[in-house]
């Protein structure tokens, strides 16, 4: 219900209790107590002394606040980040060059492999650390530490001595 339609409402009900707003002070109180809270917040502290006063002021802050809401839902609407362009590489097919994106190869994770250099050891991907072909530790270690690392020490690999011993048991 807009301010208009509460003012409206307000004055056909204050004449079937006239001894409830007998004064006008008492009429801006029980006026600005019926508004929607968002507006009444506002209002209260500002003590108007006549109904007018409170109304032209209800008035002003409801469409101040309409306004907030439209610009509100018009920065949703948009998309948070504008269009990138994508890089665009050539290549030929037979005499004729098609402009494709490019894009980099991305692990099941959704990290880049591009983004760590190809070891000059054992020619995989695992940047700056020290290649497990030269340290001698297993595949499996490295790649514990690794995780160790990024969780916070919370991975833990099941090495392959318990797995045996699991399984020798049975």
């Amino acid at each position: 219900m807009s301010v208009l339609d509460y003012e409206a409402r307000f004055a056909e009900l204050s004449m079937y209790a006239p001894h409830i707003i007998a004064d006008e002070r008492r009429r801006e109180k029980k006026f600005v107590m019926g508004l929607h809270p968002s507006l009444r917040t506002s209002l209260v502290a500002l003590d108007h002394k006549t109904m007018e006063e409170a109304l032209s002021a209800a008035c002003r802050q409801e469409s101040e606040m309409e306004l907030y809401i439209e610009k509100k839902k018009a920065t949703l609407k948009r998309p948070s980040t504008p269009f990138q362009r994508q890089e665009k590489k050539k290549k030929s097919i037979g005499d004729i060059q098609v402009s494709t994106p490019t894009r980099a190869p991305f692990y099941a994770g959704g990290q880049s492999m591009n983004n760590k250099p190809e070891c000059v050891h054992c020619g995989k991907r695992h940047g700056g650390k020290e290649c497990w072909a030269i340290t001698g530790e297993s595949e499996a270690q490295v790649i514990e530490a690794e995780l160790n690392f990024i969780s916070g020490g919370d991975y833990e690999v099941q090495e392959e001595e318990q797995v045996e011993d699991e399984n020798a048991s049975e």
